[in-house]
């Protein structure tokens, strides 16, 4: 009984001592951050969202800023593994002038998954005045599936003044769901920007998938994005009244229209009648009655044999006005059979635009640390266009990294473009954001409201990361994905 007295002594010691932080961040990996080596700093990032702490996020924040943008993927991806609301805390109070570091903030807060992240994303939608930083808000709600406070801010995003931040809200509202997602979806419906109204039936097919009287009217729109997404939901929902849109859409007047829906009856059908819509009225007044829907439809693509029109890469070219979008970094230069990748892609991309009818508006964009177009818009093919893209592509010389995002954020302002060619080894090196994830997600946010189909050629690419992200890009859009 007599070591009662030292314990109780030695208990109140240890209760008056201050508190000694678990897991505080030590010497060498507080260096680590301010490495030369970006793989160094890469990898501190990694160390330190494992460690979770409040004083690990504020290095966090450091790193979230760095001049590569490698450091800065590997950062926001790191974040998914702070837990302590504390550590959150500190991520929220981050401020800056710089409207990528807010979004890159965004996307960190947003792989947090946690409640507390919640509060501090509504907060920075609600005064931030950046539209690229509010719609990267609604792009990380996505993550909070059932939250009662991330529906709201979608909710509160579907009534803001900018159409592109109200596309990605009305996304949100859908993929969240709950009861509020319904009453969004619905009243974007009638929203005054075309952009807002397709991801509105975008997501008609989650939260109202049995009202396909919405998609057989949307199928008559005046604008051709509009009815692209209600062939898109026709495909999806297949029942009898979407084959019946998809059958009336088959002969539209917008080629890109025609062809979505002449793939989604090869899928749904098992059978191969042509862009014919009379053949497929035809056809489907004979089966209606007994048609039945495949459990896991998958577009249809004709045979090469039957190819009407001119192609890239042996993707033909079913398009009302095309954007090719070129890698030219320094990795073009390689040989690839007694020719560079760039002399091959130059002279791929010469028979396809001497193929195409005169008329169709074309744009050739190339893109290294920066992008550049070789038109300020799309021009309608005729002999001097065709010069001119000659030269443009002789002119360019593969070197420095490749912004492959740049190129395709360039590529959607191009005025009613329908379809994309990207050709690239697949490996975004330069920009904004290279991790390839992170692309992908970005060029399907900003296609979402304008509906390109996305055709990929992967050109070297090698490795499965790079072939699966550019197949994940076309398949993102209802595009193909060939590889050489």
């Amino acid at each position: 009984m007599r070591c009662v007295a030292p314990l109780l002594v030695l208990a109140t010691l240890l209760l008056t001592l201050p508190a000694i932080p678990a897991f505080a961040v030590d010497r060498e990996l507080q260096k680590q951050v301010k490495d030369p080596d970006s793989f160094k700093r890469s990898d501190a990032a990694r160390s330190l969202g494992r460690l979770g702490t409040p004083d690990a996020a504020k290095l966090l924040l450091e790193l979230l800023v760095d001049r590569n943008p490698y450091v800065r993927d590997h950062t926001v991806a790191a974040c998914k593994d702070l837990r302590d609301p504390a550590a959150i805390a500190v991520l929220a109070k981050f401020r800056s002038r710089d409207a990528l570091a807010r979004r890159n903030l965004v996307a960190a807060l947003g792989r947090t998954r946690s409640e507390h992240a919640v509060e501090a994303l509504s907060d920075i939608a609600a005064r931030d005045r950046d539209a690229g930083v509010r719609a990267a808000v609604q792009n990380a709600l996505w993550g909070f599936r059932g939250n009662a406070a991330a529906i709201v801010a979608a909710e509160d995003g579907a009534r803001d003044p900018d159409a592109v931040v109200r596309a990605a809200a009305v996304e949100a509202a859908g993929r969240l769901g709950g009861d509020g997602a319904r009453a969004v979806t619905t009243k974007a419906l009638l929203d005054e920007d075309v952009g807002v109204r397709c991801v509105a039936l975008m997501e008609q097919r989650f939260v109202m998938p049995q009202e396909t009287s919405i998609v057989v009217r949307a199928s008559q729109d005046a604008d051709w994005r509009i009815r692209a997404q209600a062939v898109e939901n026709a495909f999806r929902l297949h029942d009898a009244a979407c084959m019946d849109v998809l059958v009336s859409r088959v002969g539209d007047e917008r080629l890109r229209v025609a062809a979505a829906a002449h793939a989604a009856l090869i899928g749904l059908s098992g059978t191969e009648l042509g862009r014919d819509k009379g053949l497929w009225e035809a056809w489907w007044a004979a089966n209606r009655e007994t048609w039945q829907a495949p459990e896991k439809p998958r577009r249809g693509v004709p045979p090469p044999g039957a190819q009407t029109r001119a192609g890239f890469y042996g993707i033909e070219i079913l398009a009302d006005s095309v954007v090719f979008v070129l890698d030219a970094s320094g990795s073009m230069r390689e040989d690839a059979g007694g020719k560079t990748r760039w002399e091959r892609a130059r002279a791929e991309l010469q028979q396809a635009v001497d193929g195409m009818p005169d008329g169709t508006p074309v744009n050739v964009i190339v893109f290294q640390e920066k992008a550049k177009a070789a038109f300020a818009a799309p021009q309608p093919l005729g002999r001097q266009v065709r010069r001119d893209i000659a030269s443009f592509a002789r002119k360019t010389s593969p070197r420095e990294s490749g912004n492959l995002l740049a190129g395709m954020l360039l590529a959607f302002e191009q005025d009613d473009a329908d379809t994309v060619f990207l050709l690239s080894d697949g490996a975004p090196s330069f920009g904004d954001m290279v991790d390839k994830g992170r692309v992908r997600a970005a060029i399907r946010a900003r296609n979402r409201t304008r509906k390109l189909v996305v055709n990929a050629i992967g050109l070297g690419a090698k490795k499965s990361s790079e072939r699966n992200f550019l197949e994940g890009v076309a398949r993102d859009s209802g595009g193909r994905a060939e590889f050489r």
